[in-house]
Protein backbone atom coordinates (compact mmCIF):
# COMPACT_ATOMS: atom_id res chain seq x y z
CA UNK A 1 0.00 0.00 0.00
CA UNK A 2 2.95 2.33 1.25
CA UNK A 3 4.77 1.54 -2.45
CA UNK A 4 1.38 2.34 -4.41
CA UNK A 5 0.94 5.42 -2.42
CA UNK A 6 4.43 6.79 -3.04
CA UNK A 7 4.25 5.80 -6.92
CA UNK A 8 0.94 7.90 -7.27
CA UNK A 9 2.39 10.57 -5.65
CA UNK A 10 5.56 10.32 -7.57
CA UNK A 11 3.49 10.41 -10.60
CA UNK A 12 1.23 13.40 -10.17
CA UNK A 13 4.93 15.35 -9.10
CA UNK A 14 5.92 14.17 -12.50
CA UNK A 15 3.01 15.45 -14.19
CA UNK A 16 2.44 18.93 -12.00
CA UNK A 17 5.54 20.80 -11.87
CA UNK A 18 4.22 23.30 -9.55
CA UNK A 19 3.43 20.30 -7.18
CA UNK A 20 7.32 18.64 -7.30
CA UNK A 21 8.57 22.80 -6.26
CA UNK A 22 6.03 22.73 -3.73
CA UNK A 23 7.30 19.31 -2.30
CA UNK A 24 10.88 20.26 -2.65
CA UNK A 25 10.70 23.67 -0.94
CA UNK A 26 8.73 21.02 1.93
CA UNK A 27 11.29 18.76 2.00
CA UNK A 28 14.41 22.01 2.37
CA UNK A 29 11.91 23.69 4.76
CA UNK A 30 11.73 20.32 7.17
CA UNK A 31 15.79 19.24 6.66
CA UNK A 32 16.98 23.02 7.79
CA UNK A 33 14.36 22.43 10.77
CA UNK A 34 12.29 25.29 9.69
CA UNK A 35 9.79 25.29 12.50
CA UNK A 36 12.87 25.23 14.84
CA UNK A 37 13.99 28.51 13.62
CA UNK A 38 10.81 30.00 13.58
CA UNK A 39 9.88 29.29 17.11
CA UNK A 40 13.10 30.69 18.34
CA UNK A 41 12.13 34.08 16.14
CA UNK A 42 8.49 34.03 18.15
CA UNK A 43 9.84 33.89 20.90
CA UNK A 44 12.02 37.11 20.81
CA UNK A 45 9.50 38.69 18.80
CA UNK A 46 6.66 38.36 21.26
CA UNK A 47 8.67 39.02 23.99
CA UNK A 48 9.66 42.47 22.15
CA UNK A 49 6.18 43.41 21.76
CA UNK A 50 6.07 44.48 26.22
CA UNK A 51 8.99 47.08 25.17
CA UNK A 52 7.54 48.44 22.41
CA UNK A 53 4.23 48.86 24.23
CA UNK A 54 6.26 50.70 27.17
CA UNK A 55 8.58 53.23 24.47
CA UNK A 56 4.20 53.99 23.09
CA UNK A 57 3.48 54.78 25.90
CA UNK A 58 6.80 56.95 27.26
CA UNK A 59 6.09 58.98 23.88
CA UNK A 60 2.51 59.78 24.76
CA UNK A 61 3.72 60.67 28.69
CA UNK A 62 6.38 62.66 27.34
CA UNK A 63 3.46 64.81 24.62
CA UNK A 64 1.47 64.38 27.43
CA UNK A 65 3.80 66.12 30.17
CA UNK A 66 4.89 69.18 28.35
CA UNK A 67 0.84 69.91 27.61
CA UNK A 68 -1.39 70.58 30.65
CA UNK A 69 -4.44 71.67 28.80
CA UNK A 70 -4.14 68.01 27.08
CA UNK A 71 -3.82 66.10 30.39
CA UNK A 72 -6.84 68.07 31.94
CA UNK A 73 -9.13 67.03 28.82
CA UNK A 74 -7.51 63.39 28.78
CA UNK A 75 -8.78 63.29 32.41
CA UNK A 76 -11.94 64.76 32.12
CA UNK A 77 -12.56 62.37 29.15
CA UNK A 78 -11.67 58.88 31.11
CA UNK A 79 -13.36 60.28 33.94
CA UNK A 80 -16.79 60.63 31.77
CA UNK A 81 -16.45 57.47 30.66
CA UNK A 82 -15.48 55.14 33.41
CA UNK A 83 -17.21 57.14 36.31
CA UNK A 84 -16.79 56.40 40.05
CA UNK A 85 -13.22 54.52 41.37
CA UNK A 86 -12.55 52.78 37.92
CA UNK A 87 -12.02 56.18 36.12
CA UNK A 88 -9.98 57.59 39.07
CA UNK A 89 -7.79 54.78 38.84
CA UNK A 90 -7.20 54.80 35.49
CA UNK A 91 -6.17 58.49 35.70
CA UNK A 92 -4.26 58.20 38.86
CA UNK A 93 -2.00 55.18 36.78
CA UNK A 94 -1.95 57.61 33.63
CA UNK A 95 -0.39 60.46 35.65
CA UNK A 96 2.50 58.25 37.13
CA UNK A 97 3.34 57.33 33.77
CA UNK A 98 3.17 60.71 32.74
CA UNK A 99 5.67 61.27 35.76
CA UNK A 100 7.60 58.44 34.96
CA UNK A 101 7.93 58.35 31.02
CA UNK A 102 11.58 58.90 30.94
CA UNK A 103 12.61 55.82 32.70
CA UNK A 104 9.78 54.17 31.22
CA UNK A 105 10.85 55.04 27.84
CA UNK A 106 14.88 53.94 28.69
CA UNK A 107 13.63 50.28 29.72
CA UNK A 108 11.14 50.06 26.81
CA UNK A 109 14.32 50.84 24.29
CA UNK A 110 16.56 48.63 26.15
CA UNK A 111 14.06 45.53 26.35
CA UNK A 112 13.38 46.18 22.44
CA UNK A 113 16.73 46.64 21.36
CA UNK A 114 17.67 43.54 23.51
CA UNK A 115 14.74 41.08 22.23
CA UNK A 116 15.04 42.86 18.58
CA UNK A 117 18.96 41.84 17.85
CA UNK A 118 17.88 38.41 19.13
CA UNK A 119 15.16 37.76 17.20
CA UNK A 120 17.23 38.93 13.98
CA UNK A 121 19.69 36.68 15.20
CA UNK A 122 17.57 33.63 14.81
CA UNK A 123 16.16 34.89 11.61
CA UNK A 124 19.64 35.30 10.14
CA UNK A 125 20.24 31.71 11.52
CA UNK A 126 17.18 29.83 10.10
CA UNK A 127 17.65 32.15 6.67
CA UNK A 128 21.50 31.25 6.11
CA UNK A 129 20.28 27.13 7.18
CA UNK A 130 17.77 27.25 4.37
CA UNK A 131 19.84 29.00 1.82
CA UNK A 132 23.65 27.62 2.78
CA UNK A 133 22.71 24.35 4.90
CA UNK A 134 24.42 25.65 7.87
CA UNK A 135 24.99 29.13 9.35
CA UNK A 136 28.16 31.25 8.68
CA UNK A 137 30.83 31.07 11.63
CA UNK A 138 29.72 34.04 14.46
CA UNK A 139 31.45 37.32 14.63
CA UNK A 140 30.45 38.95 17.70
CA UNK A 141 30.80 42.57 16.18
CA UNK A 142 30.00 41.84 12.85
CA UNK A 143 27.06 39.73 13.52
CA UNK A 144 25.06 42.33 16.07
CA UNK A 145 26.05 45.19 13.67
CA UNK A 146 24.28 43.95 11.26
CA UNK A 147 21.40 42.73 13.04
CA UNK A 148 21.66 46.32 14.63
CA UNK A 149 21.43 47.57 10.89
CA UNK A 150 18.37 45.15 9.72
CA UNK A 151 16.15 45.90 12.72
CA UNK A 152 16.70 49.57 11.82
CA UNK A 153 16.14 48.65 8.00
CA UNK A 154 12.92 46.41 8.62
CA UNK A 155 11.47 49.10 11.17
CA UNK A 156 11.99 51.58 8.29
CA UNK A 157 10.17 49.70 5.74
CA UNK A 158 7.12 48.69 8.57
CA UNK A 159 6.71 52.52 8.66
CA UNK A 160 6.96 53.49 5.48
CA UNK A 161 4.63 50.39 4.06
CA UNK A 162 2.05 51.95 6.59
CA UNK A 163 2.66 55.66 5.44
CA UNK A 164 2.13 55.24 1.67
CA UNK A 165 -0.90 53.18 2.51
CA UNK A 166 -2.57 55.44 5.07
CA UNK A 167 -1.59 58.32 2.63
CA UNK A 168 -2.83 56.65 -0.40
CA UNK A 169 -6.29 56.03 1.53
CA UNK A 170 -6.24 60.08 2.76
CA UNK A 171 -5.47 61.66 -1.15
CA UNK A 172 -7.86 58.95 -2.84
CA UNK A 173 -10.54 60.20 -0.19
CA UNK A 174 -9.61 63.60 -0.50
CA UNK A 175 -9.42 63.77 -4.62
CA UNK A 176 -13.07 61.69 -4.35
CA UNK A 177 -14.42 64.53 -1.78
CA UNK A 178 -12.80 67.23 -4.22
CA UNK A 179 -14.62 65.78 -6.52
CA UNK A 180 -17.98 65.26 -5.20
CA UNK A 181 -17.87 61.73 -5.57
CA UNK A 182 -17.54 60.39 -2.14
CA UNK A 183 -20.80 59.32 -1.61
CA UNK A 184 -20.85 57.50 -5.36
CA UNK A 185 -21.81 53.32 -4.70
CA UNK A 186 -18.70 51.41 -5.12
CA UNK A 187 -16.14 53.35 -4.90
CA UNK A 188 -14.73 52.49 -1.85
CA UNK A 189 -13.83 49.14 -3.49
CA UNK A 190 -11.29 52.00 -5.37
CA UNK A 191 -9.73 52.74 -2.04
CA UNK A 192 -9.67 49.27 -0.83
CA UNK A 193 -7.75 48.22 -3.95
CA UNK A 194 -5.40 50.80 -4.21
CA UNK A 195 -4.60 50.34 0.08
CA UNK A 196 -3.99 46.67 -0.54
CA UNK A 197 -1.54 47.20 -3.75
CA UNK A 198 0.89 49.71 -2.15
CA UNK A 199 0.47 47.13 1.22
CA UNK A 200 1.58 44.45 -1.32
CA UNK A 201 4.27 46.24 -2.59
CA UNK A 202 5.60 47.00 1.37
CA UNK A 203 5.46 43.37 1.12
CA UNK A 204 7.44 42.29 -1.91
CA UNK A 205 10.16 44.75 -0.67
CA UNK A 206 10.43 43.21 2.72
CA UNK A 207 10.39 40.00 1.11
CA UNK A 208 13.29 41.06 -1.24
CA UNK A 209 15.19 41.76 1.87
CA UNK A 210 14.43 38.66 3.83
CA UNK A 211 15.76 36.73 0.79
CA UNK A 212 18.67 38.45 -0.87
CA UNK A 213 20.21 40.57 2.83
CA UNK A 214 19.22 38.66 5.83
CA UNK A 215 21.20 35.24 4.68
CA UNK A 216 23.64 37.24 2.38
CA UNK A 217 22.30 35.14 -1.08
CA UNK A 218 24.78 36.62 -4.25
CA UNK A 219 21.29 36.11 -6.56
CA UNK A 220 20.15 39.09 -8.27
CA UNK A 221 17.03 40.46 -7.37
CA UNK A 222 15.03 39.70 -10.64
CA UNK A 223 15.84 36.04 -9.57
CA UNK A 224 14.54 37.06 -6.18
CA UNK A 225 11.12 38.11 -7.07
CA UNK A 226 8.80 35.61 -7.73
CA UNK A 227 9.79 34.69 -4.18
CA UNK A 228 9.00 38.12 -2.87
CA UNK A 229 5.61 38.23 -4.63
CA UNK A 230 4.79 34.78 -3.48
CA UNK A 231 5.76 35.48 0.11
CA UNK A 232 3.70 39.23 0.12
CA UNK A 233 0.54 37.40 -1.41
CA UNK A 234 0.58 34.80 1.33
CA UNK A 235 1.32 37.55 4.26
CA UNK A 236 -1.42 39.52 2.71
CA UNK A 237 -3.66 36.40 3.06
CA UNK A 238 -2.17 36.23 6.72
CA UNK A 239 -3.43 39.82 7.26
CA UNK A 240 -6.66 38.89 6.31
CA UNK A 241 -7.06 35.87 8.49
CA UNK A 242 -5.56 37.58 11.62
CA UNK A 243 -8.25 40.26 11.30
CA UNK A 244 -10.80 37.98 11.12
CA UNK A 245 -9.73 36.37 14.27
CA UNK A 246 -9.81 39.48 16.05
CA UNK A 247 -12.83 40.83 14.98
CA UNK A 248 -14.37 36.76 15.81
CA UNK A 249 -13.31 37.93 19.20
CA UNK A 250 -13.78 41.40 20.10
CA UNK A 251 -17.13 40.39 21.23
CA UNK A 252 -15.97 38.45 24.09
CA UNK A 253 -14.70 39.80 27.06
CA UNK A 254 -12.85 36.69 28.59
CA UNK A 255 -11.76 35.96 24.37
CA UNK A 256 -10.26 39.03 24.13
CA UNK A 257 -8.03 39.03 27.13
CA UNK A 258 -6.93 36.04 26.83
CA UNK A 259 -7.31 34.90 23.15
CA UNK A 260 -5.90 38.23 22.26
CA UNK A 261 -2.49 37.11 23.38
CA UNK A 262 -2.66 33.83 22.73
CA UNK A 263 -3.64 34.89 19.05
CA UNK A 264 -0.84 37.07 18.82
CA UNK A 265 1.48 34.59 19.83
CA UNK A 266 0.12 31.71 16.74
CA UNK A 267 0.05 34.50 14.47
CA UNK A 268 3.68 35.75 14.87
CA UNK A 269 4.45 32.11 14.65
CA UNK A 270 3.03 31.24 11.18
CA UNK A 271 4.34 34.16 9.90
CA UNK A 272 7.92 33.20 10.69
CA UNK A 273 7.26 29.62 9.65
CA UNK A 274 5.76 30.85 6.26
CA UNK A 275 8.41 33.51 6.33
CA UNK A 276 11.25 30.40 5.64
CA UNK A 277 9.25 28.30 3.66
CA UNK A 278 9.17 31.30 1.33
CA UNK A 279 13.07 30.84 1.69
CA UNK A 280 12.97 27.14 0.93
CA UNK A 281 10.29 27.69 -2.11
CA UNK A 282 12.37 30.65 -3.70
CA UNK A 283 15.44 28.44 -3.14
CA UNK A 284 13.98 25.12 -5.22
CA UNK A 285 13.26 27.67 -7.91
CA UNK A 286 14.96 25.99 -11.33
CA UNK A 287 16.67 29.32 -11.53
CA UNK A 288 18.59 29.00 -8.16
CA UNK A 289 19.09 25.38 -8.10
CA UNK A 290 22.82 25.63 -7.57
CA UNK A 291 21.98 27.17 -4.18
CA UNK A 292 24.01 25.00 -2.08
CA UNK A 293 22.21 22.02 0.00
CA UNK A 294 21.45 21.20 3.72
CA UNK A 295 25.06 20.23 4.84
CA UNK A 296 24.79 16.19 5.13
CA UNK A 297 20.80 15.75 3.93
CA UNK A 298 19.91 13.66 0.88
CA UNK A 299 17.51 14.21 -1.51
CA UNK A 300 14.88 12.67 0.34
CA UNK A 301 12.10 14.44 -1.88
CA UNK A 302 12.86 13.88 -5.32
CA UNK A 303 11.19 10.69 -7.43
CA UNK A 304 11.69 8.05 -8.56
CA UNK A 305 13.48 7.10 -5.40
CA UNK A 306 16.89 9.69 -6.33
CA UNK A 307 18.94 9.97 -3.41
CA UNK A 308 21.27 12.56 -4.69
CA UNK A 309 22.39 15.27 -2.92
CA UNK A 310 19.46 18.20 -2.73
CA UNK A 311 20.19 21.13 -4.91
Amino acid sequence: MWDRIESTVDAARRRSPWLDHLARAGGRYQRTQGDLMAAGVTYFAFLGLFPVLMLIASVIGLVLSGNELLQQELYGAIRDTFPGSTGAEIVTNLQAAVGSAGVVGLVGLVGFVYAGLRAMDKLRIGMERIWKGHPEEPEFLRDNVQDILALILLGALGVLSLGLTGVATWATDWLLEMLGLEGAPGLFVLTAVISLALAFAGDTVVFLWLLKVVPSTRHPLRRLLPGALFGAAGFEVLKLIGNLYLSLISGSVTASAFGGAVGILVWINIVFRFSFFTAAWTASLPALADAAPAAGATRIDAPDGDRSPAR
